[in-house]
């Protein structure tokens, strides 16, 4: 299929290039009303985001995960965010390294201070009011 959006419609069309449903434009949005379909048989319609527009958005979003992308994007709570089916291709490395762990501190073997009070841990508290 072929979607093909022009100044005020929008067209799907089969692969032999004929219009199978036509839309309109309204305030930033196109819609398609089923009921005028040019074609005698029962459509199936499914979206999907391209692998590029699903990345998009997650890094849009912060890094958020793919399932609460899908929750955001079915219930329409995020403005522009297309009611399609996001999918994990592939591994972010932002998203790797920001959930790996770091090794911890080698301990040391011999003490940064050398007598008493050279080394003071204290807590600072500055006055309300």
């Amino acid at each position: 299929l072929e979607v093909a959006f022009r100044k005020s419609t929008c067209f799907i069309r089969d692969l032999k290039g004929n219009d199978l449903l036509s839309g309109s434009c309204g305030t930033d949005l196109y819609s398609i009303t089923l009921q005028d379909t040019n074609s005698p048989n029962p459509i199936c319609l499914v979206a999907k985001a391209t692998s590029s527009q699903a990345w998009l958005w997650h890094h849009r979003l912060s890094h958020l995960n793919f399932n609460t992308i899908n929750l955001l994007s079915k219930n329409d709570i995020v403005v522009g965010l297309p009611k399609v089916k996001f999918v994990k291709d592939h591994l972010c490395s932002s998203c790797e390294l920001g959930k790996a762990k770091r090794k911890s501190f080698h301990t040391k073997l011999t003490p940064s201070s050398k007598r008493q009070l050279q080394l003071l841990h204290m807590d600072y508290v500055v006055p309300c009011g």
